[in-house]
Parts: structure tokens; sequence; C-alpha cells
């Protein structure tokens, strides 16, 4: 693949030919020089030459790639066994926090999660069955999108709706209330036209819920190439504030700021805590102070959602 590497002559998220070479990182997985491409018109962060979806293979889902953090296993067996659970119950409070502020009769509530992986959101969704929303309860219809293996088991094991890419191209536009996309834009070699995508399904007033790494974030700013979020063989696409800004409004939505709390606890229990010491983890985890901490550090706060 290297012989055949050519650089990029364009952004992919803005179509800037203004772009500088960040310097070039090995692969830690597969030996490959992996080049970074800074966009000086709108700070999009990308990667080339990008692997093709080989890499997402099962032996990848176990935590046998290149993200040995990855345990989709866990997740599908029992998603409140997990750290992630954290995760879902922030995202169900964001949901509700933004749903209270709209006027409106609605009784029921569609709910895609964009990248839905091993189901537990979806799972959390279902079980939860329903949303209190002023002197409405809101009947919860979560549905996902996924490929792979685990998509499968989700639609014929669990019985749950798992959409594929044509199926949700022909929704009716503004279809869901609500849209997550967790962790899912870095993987996109060209994350617009999903993002367009997701702007189209998303209601008038509705909330789209991103989550991506921040690589304008002080952390990242300080270590560059060498932040640990930036793993060439899977996160090809990296995003800063201005760059998720600029491409909300050229899919026609507005960023809107959202403080994540339970989440930041789930991202320590996942990636900081298994280095520590059990009983200390769990103490650490309680802090709102260290929390908040690690949110400025890595910047998740400032990376804005959207609505339109």
């Amino acid at each position: 693949m290297s012989s055949l590497f050519s650089p990029p002559e364009r952004c992919r998220l803005c179509g800037s030919s203004r772009l500088s070479e960040r310097g070039s990182k090995r692969g830690k997985f597969r030996p490959l020089d992996f080049h970074f491409y800074e966009c000086k018109s709108c700070s999009f962060l990308f990667v080339a030459p990008v692997l093709g979806p080989e890499i997402y293979d099962d032996s990848y889902y176990c935590g046998e790639g290149p993200d040995p953090l990855v345990d989709y296993d866990s997740e599908y067996a029992n998603y409140l066994a997990t750290p992630r659970n954290y995760e879902f119950l922030d995202l169900y409070r964001l949901a509700k926090e933004h749903l209270e502020k709209k006027a409106g009769t609605m009784r029921s509530l569609r709910w895609l999660d964009f990248g839905c992986g091993a189901g537990g959101l979806l799972k959390f969704l279902r079980d939860r069955k329903t949303m209190p929303v002023g002197d409405r309860e809101l009947k919860i219809e979560a549905s996902g999108y996924d490929v792979g293996s685990y998509a499968e088991k989700l639609s014929t094991h669990d019985n749950l709706k798992i959409w594929d890419l044509q199926e949700l191209e022909k929704l009716a536009a503004g279809y869901f209330q609500i849209i997550t996309c967790i962790e899912v834009v870095e993987h996109l070699p060209e994350p617009m036209p999903v993002i367009e995508l997701l702007a189209r399904l998303l209601e008038a007033d509705g909330l789209l819920l991103l989550t991506t790494g921040n690589l304008g974030s002080p952390l990242a700013r300080l270590m560059g190439i060498g932040f640990t979020y930036c793993v060439p063989e899977i996160h090809v696409s990296y995003f800063t504030p201005c760059a998720l800004k600029y491409a909300y409004g050229k899919a026609g939505l507005r960023p809107v700021k959202v403080e994540f709390l339970d989440g930041l606890r789930f991202k320590f229990l996942k990636n900081i805590a298994p280095v520590l010491p059990p009983r200390l983890a769990k103490t650490l985890a309680r802090s709102t102070i260290l929390l908040r901490g690690l949110d400025f550090l890595y910047g998740i706060s400032a990376m804005p959602s959207a609505t339109k």
C-alpha cells in the first residue's frame, strides 16, 4: 500500500487545497507509515493511506486489533455489568433535558443509534421503555445502524430494529427526534456524507448527540500526533470544535453545547482505571473535580452536539 500512496490534494471535509503534513506515524498493528494532514481552512486532520474495512474483523471486536480496549462481547452479553452503562445514562439525561425544552404533543420518541456496535445503548433504551417528559410519558422506539456480525445478532437474536444504509436513505426527512453517533466519525474516511444523512433524518429541533476525540484539546495540542487517540489504522478523521462546527453548518445543523458527567466517568473507568488499584479507581471515579479536570484536558464537553 505504501508504494502506491500519493499525498492527498484536498481536504476530505471542506475540499480546500490548503493542506499541511503534520508528520507520520508507524502503525502498531499494521507495519505502514501513516501520514497526517491538517487542513488550514477548517482545522480538520486526516490520515493517508486508509486501510480497508477488513481491519474491523471479529478479532478487532474482541480487543485483539489496533484498539485493545474494545470489548463487544462483554457489552453484548450484559451492558449493565460494563462501565458503558454510565455513558448510556448520560445520553438519556441529555436527550430528556433537550426534549423538555420543546413544546408539543408527541407520545413516542424515535431514537436512532448510528454505529450501534454491540447494541448496549439499544438494549438500555429497550429496557427503559419510556422517557418522562413534563406530564407525558414518551414510548421509546429505539433502532440502530451498523454493519458486521454484531448487527446481525442484534437483529436476528435480540429482535432489535437494525436498519441497513439503503433503508435509512429512503426514510422520510425528520424521521428521528434523537440521533446518537458515538465514536463513529473518526473511523470514516469521508465523514461529511454521514453527517449530512443524519442531518436529513433529524427532526426540526431534534438533537444529534455526536462524540469524537477533540484534536484541539490541551492534551492533544501538547502531544500532537503522539496523542493516544491518534491510532491511524482505525482513526482516520480527526475533529476540533471548529471543524465539527463547520461540518454541522455545511449539513444544515446548529451546534449546541452539552456537558457530560457520567459519560466522563465511563471514559475514566475504561481508559485510565484499568492501570490503577481497583479501590482507588472506584474512589476517583466518584470525584466530580477529577472528572471535570479530565474533561478540560481531553476537551470532551468542548465538542458540540447539534440540532436543527
